[in-house]
């Protein structure tokens, strides 16, 4: 999946999750090269996220791009978190919002374009299994209205195969 996404979305941050021990994924000692691989706890988890977001704004200014790979330079970044499940949402919220973001909610992809059009918008965090619109094209619909917010896709559903329009 990560790969289809990146085919279609050559900025994307990947952030791979999983409910398994590192020992279990990780080989020869070492992770692949460009996973990143997410610890279940809060605190790691809002690591993880400035670290592929810096990461990602590392890569783009190695690209020419005038984002800085600084981690500080998201402190007072605006994401919106895009999460139809409450809970979710609500903790990602809470995370982002404790490392100096600051945080748009919505459930829907369209609740989020509606944002991005009047509000501006740094980062794009949103799970790829949206109700009605899937995440991968909320992506692209934010990309086509805004080339510079960095996107940040997310599943928990380890057997979902992309189809063509995704």
């Amino acid at each position: 999946m990560a790969r289809k996404a990146k085919e279609r979305l050559p900025n994307v941050a990947v952030l791979f999750t999983s409910g398994y021990t590192q020992n279990a994924i990780v080989h020869g000692g070492r992770l692949d090269s460009g996973v990143e691989l997410l610890a279940y706890t809060r605190e790691a988890l809002a690591r993880k996220i400035r670290h592929v977001l810096a990461n990602q704004a590392q890569r783009r200014a190695a690209q020419g791009s005038q984002h800085s790979a600084d981690e500080k330079a998201f402190k007072d970044a605006t994401v919106l978190v895009v999460e139809d499940d409450y809970l979710i949402r609500l903790s990602t919220t809470e995370m982002l919002s404790n490392i100096g973001c600051r945080v748009k909610e919505a459930s829907t992809a369209q609740e989020a374009l509606k944002i991005v059009d009047e509000q501006p918008v740094d980062v794009l965090l949103t799970d790829v299994g949206l109700p009605g619109v899937s995440g991968l094209q909320l992506a692209r619909d934010v990309q086509a209205r805004r080339l510079d917010v960095r996107l940040v896709l997310a599943t928990g559903d380890s057997g979902r195969k992309l189809k063509p329009r995704d």
